[in-house]
């Protein structure tokens, strides 16, 4: 008899259904907020003020260079987010 993979039976949510836009856009915002920066002031000169916008209301989930740009210019680790995430969840 072959072996045949089968799924695995797991009861975690899968990612893409954690790290949406309207998450990743709440957390921009919170920690933009916190920091007492503005919309402009987070898009340096990297971004513009209109993906910032669209991040933050949860039209659009950044890729994975502007969201590292984000976070730069937050001056969090990626962890901050993780953490972030996680208590959404608890």
């Amino acid at each position: 008899m072959a072996y045949q993979d089968k799924p695995y039976p797991s009861q975690e949510t899968p990612l893409q259904k954690i790290i949406t836009a309207e998450n990743v856009g709440l957390f921009v915002k919170t920690a933009r907020l916190e920091r007492g920066l503005t919309q402009k002031d987070l898009a340096g000169d990297t971004l513009s003020e209109r993906t910032i916008r669209r991040i933050e209301n949860g039209k659009v989930l950044p890729n994975l260079f502007t969201f590292f740009y984000i976070l730069y210019r937050l001056d969090l680790p990626v962890e901050r987010f993780l953490y972030f995430i996680n208590n959404l969840f608890l």
